[in-house]
């Protein structure tokens, strides 16, 4: 599940990027708790593949995806969802 989760996530990344205007600066990316409702996967492990997605380099780039956006936001109804991401995102540079 790991390997679909991170090509899906990889893929609305890239339609993120797609549309992004400029240099990114001003632009939000909104993540959420995405697979760990219904499917039940650990929020951690979520949170972890977010991590290693952000990391990747994309669409030929050398820098990581994160540098793409001026500003991540975990957003979760699931307070303590919110805590876990911004504990396994916090040092992302």
């Amino acid at each position: 599940w790991r390997k679909n989760t991170k090509a899906k996530f990889r893929a609305f990344m890239a339609a993120a990027v797609a549309n992004t205007n400029g240099d990114g600066l001003n632009t939000y990316l909104l993540l959420g708790p995405i697979g760990t409702g219904a499917f039940r996967n650990d929020a951690s492990e979520i949170g972890y593949v977010f991590r290693k997605v952000l990391q990747s380099p994309m669409m030929g780039s050398t820098g990581p995806i994160r540098k793409a956006f001026g500003n991540i936001w975990f957003v979760s109804t699931g307070g303590w969802k919110n805590e876990l991401f911004q504990a396994i995102l916090s040092d992302l540079d």
